[in-house]
């Protein structure tokens, strides 16, 4: 008799295991289909951001820099004349 009722309990065990792993894939499938659609969506708003970032970059922070690199060319240009200007005239106010 005991062997019995360990058998219908090992069935029964068998049962639920198998309609728990069943419920479990479904389960997964279904967060799984959520969670793709979700990353599709935060894909494609990546890509919008690095159309936007590259847009913005290339009409405007590239001539941007361009300006800022010039500008400091300039600068650079100035200074050193004035440099050059000055030793001039501290030249001439040895000599005489």
């Amino acid at each position: 008799m005991l062997e019995q009722f360990r058998d219908i309990m090992i069935i029964i065990t068998a049962f639920i295991l198998i309609g728990a792993a069943l419920l479990f894939s479904i389960m997964m499938l279904l967060i799984f289909h959520k969670v793709s659609s979700t990353l599709n969506s935060v894909r494609g708003f990546a890509h919008d951001i690095r159309s936007v970032s590259s847009l913005v970059s290339g009409r405007f922070a590239k001539p941007l820099t361009g300006g800022a690199i010039f500008a400091a060319g300039m600068r650079k240009a100035i200074s050193g004349i004035s440099k050059r200007s000055q030793r001039k005239e501290k030249g001439h106010g040895k000599r005489k």
